[in-house]
């Protein structure tokens, strides 16, 4: 009788253990062709490895239409350019996305090293992009 309660004990932890939600930090990760927008792997940074973030906008002429655009433009703190560097040096002809709220916000491709730690968040969705800028720079 006691080695079933225990037995049960455990089975519940396990269930329990495997049923817990997993959620990873906002931040920049490799993201994967194949599956559709996989992420790979732990953060290149993090939220908290941001130096400076600005809400930039931008316009340009699309077939005699003026398109306006908005997109938060950041960089990596000091310490984190080097590591920023290397890594994207590693990953020319890959992905690079941006996740908040486990959601992926955008993934460039990555064409060249980046030495400047310089990062851009884009979205069709301004209200997206202002409520990311507003909560992260409401943490820090």
């Amino acid at each position: 009788m006691k080695r079933d309660k225990l037995i049960l004990a455990f089975v519940m932890l396990v269930l329990l253990g495997a049923c817990s939600t997993h959620r990873r930090v906002d931040g920049w990760y490799q993201v994967a062709d194949y599956p559709d927008n996989c992420i790979i792997g732990e953060p290149l940074a993090t939220v908290n490895d941001f130096e400076t973030m600005e809400i930039a906008r931008d316009s340009f002429v699309i077939s005699g239409e003026t398109v306006r655009h908005i997109y938060i433009y950041g960089r990596v703190k000091p310490d984190k350019r080097r590591f920023w560097a290397d890594a994207t040096e590693r990953m020319i002809g890959k992905r690079l996305g941006f996740v908040y709220n486990d959601s992926l916000i955008t993934a460039p491709q990555i064409n060249a090293r980046i030495e400047s730690g310089s990062f851009q968040i884009n979205s069709t969705d301004s209200t997206l992009l202002k409520a990311i800028y507003n909560s992260i720079i409401n943490e820090k």
